[in-house]
């Protein structure tokens, strides 16, 4: 009988060092996946980070700011060359799908993507009637980014 009591005692013993060892490493593999999960986190920032463009005002163009567009009117004195749009999309994939939706679209000389963002060239017909201070008054409510 004894015997048996103490197979039983070893057994016993035997399952709860072995449960509490498997606790530590289920803690030790959570914290390891929150660890790694941080990490990727701030990976895929900096990676956000690297890939954003930065396009300023300067004295061939002007560049506003609106929400998670940016707006480029390009100009020769009082003349608005070009029109451009810089669509920020976050990603990729999100971007070239926006470019898909675009396809046929008359109001475009050109489109494509640029890493995360949608970029579109507008046909002259969209601002060949502007002039520079035209537009700076007309989007005066909007932030115009400059280099400083």
């Amino acid at each position: 009988m004894k015997k048996y009591l103490l197979i039983l005692f070893a057994f016993c013993l035997t399952i709860s060092l072995t449960a509490c060892g498997n606790e530590n490493n289920e803690e030790s593999n959570e914290k390891n996946k929150e660890n790694t999960s941080e990490t990727d986190n701030t990976e895929k920032e900096a990676e956000k980070e690297l890939d954003k463009i930065e396009l300023y005002s300067d004295n061939t163009k002007m560049v506003f700011k609106s929400a998670n567009s940016q707006l480029i009117y390009y100009y020769s004195g009082d003349k608005i060359t070009a029109y451009h749009a810089y669509i920020d999309y976050e990603n990729a994939a999100t971007a070239n799908y926006a470019l898909s939706l675009l396809e046929g679209d008359e109001s475009t000389d050109k489109a494509y993507t640029k890493g995360r963002y949608l970029v579109v060239e507008y046909a002259k017909n969209q601002y060949e009637d502007l002039k520079a201070s035209e537009v700076k008054a007309l989007y005066s409510y909007m932030e115009q980014i400059k280099n400083n």
